[in-house]
């Protein structure tokens, strides 16, 4: 699975961040490891909204920071014994299930371990890769090794078992923002943490929210131009974060499949996924990323609220395979 502390597909924002009106304020800052940046309509102070967002990271971070050693996820992967957890944390593990569940278990948060072997998460390790120590970490990977009792505590079926929400995190932040601006009366605006996007209402151009989707075989150049409205977009890619083992020499992607425990290796260079829903685009676009194209998009066309794009390479050119509704909801 991936580790997204690193923005993995750039989703630039095609509205300048000039705006034309008072109305519209623009907020950029880092969070979660990466950057983040918010256009919307309001007389409020910016200094007011970016308290308020900065805020929603931090319960994030104390909920589900692996890089964080107080925070509820440390305190379960360091413990034995059931731990209870926050709302937060609850509401990603249940999201988590639903996606693991309905993509046949490619999307896994216990992968974490595996990204961990890699040397691409926070417990990071110089070892020579090799299939006695991927088949060994086997043990403590599955999500259905992990429940959530009555109580809210998390009980781990194994002392070991490394819990990480990278993949999902920054799309619920996205949710929480989008929750916060609605409750505030906001109406119009874009949000984008890491490249999760949620946009609603008109830009500050009066018109919809344009984004662009990189080329991952030219990154100075666009593949396509799409319009969000009222909707999220999550992109995921496998060509930016790598490590190099340092005997073989071999490259290895930030993706691992949690079901072999091996770096990626098939020919899908990005996955984005539209969806009401933040959390449920980011999840998703992390799990077709190490799916077959054409089994993984008839799971998607199943699924009600989602449209997924996936662009597979071959022979140097780059083939998309689209959900029956990508281009209905995207012009």
């Amino acid at each position: 699975m991936k580790s997204k502390i690193l923005l993995l597909l750039s989703l630039t924002l095609l509205n300048s961040c000039n705006t034309n009106t008072n109305l519209y304020k623009s907020i950029r800052g880092n969070a979660l490891g990466t950057t983040y940046s918010v256009i919307v309509e309001t007389k409020s102070n910016e200094g007011l909204i970016e308290n308020q967002i900065d805020s929603i990271f931090n319960q994030v971070n104390l909920s589900m920071s692996t890089y964080i050693d107080s925070s509820i996820i440390t305190r379960v992967n360091k413990s034995s014994k059931p731990v209870e957890v926050d709302t937060n944390f609850i509401n990603v593990f249940n999201k988590s299930k639903e996606i693991w569940l309905n993509s046949n278990g490619f999307f896994d948060p216990t992968a974490g371990s595996f990204v961990n072997f890699y040397g691409l998460g926070p417990e990071t390790s110089s070892q020579q890769i090799n299939d006695y120590k991927i088949d060994s970490l086997k043990n403590i990977v599955g999500f259905g090794k992990v429940t959530l009792n009555n109580n809210n505590e998390i009980v781990k079926s194994n002392k070991d078992i490394f819990l990480d929400f990278n993949a999902i995190a920054k799309g619920y932040s996205v949710d929480l923002i989008n929750d916060l601006f609605i409750k505030s009366g906001y109406e119009n605006f874009l949000i984008e943490v890491g490249g999760e996007i949620i946009a609603k209402g008109i830009s500050n151009k009066g018109n919809r929210w344009k984004v662009a989707i990189q080329n991952p075989l030219e990154m100075n150049k666009f593949y396509s131009e799409i319009y969000l409205d009222n909707k999220s977009l999550a992109t995921s890619g496998n060509y930016r974060k790598f490590r190099i083992d340092p005997i073989t020499g071999d490259r290895y992607t930030h993706i691992i499949n949690p079901i072999t425990g091996k770096s990626s290796s098939n020919n899908i260079l990005s996955a984005s996924v539209i969806s009401d829903l933040c959390i449920t685009a980011d999840g998703w676009a992390t799990a077709l990323m190490l799916m077959d194209p054409n089994q993984s998009t008839e799971i998607i066309n199943n699924i009600d609220n989602i449209e997924s794009l996936l662009l597979v390479s071959k022979d140097g050119k780059i083939i998309p395979v689209k959900s029956n509704g990508w281009d209905l909801i995207t012009k």
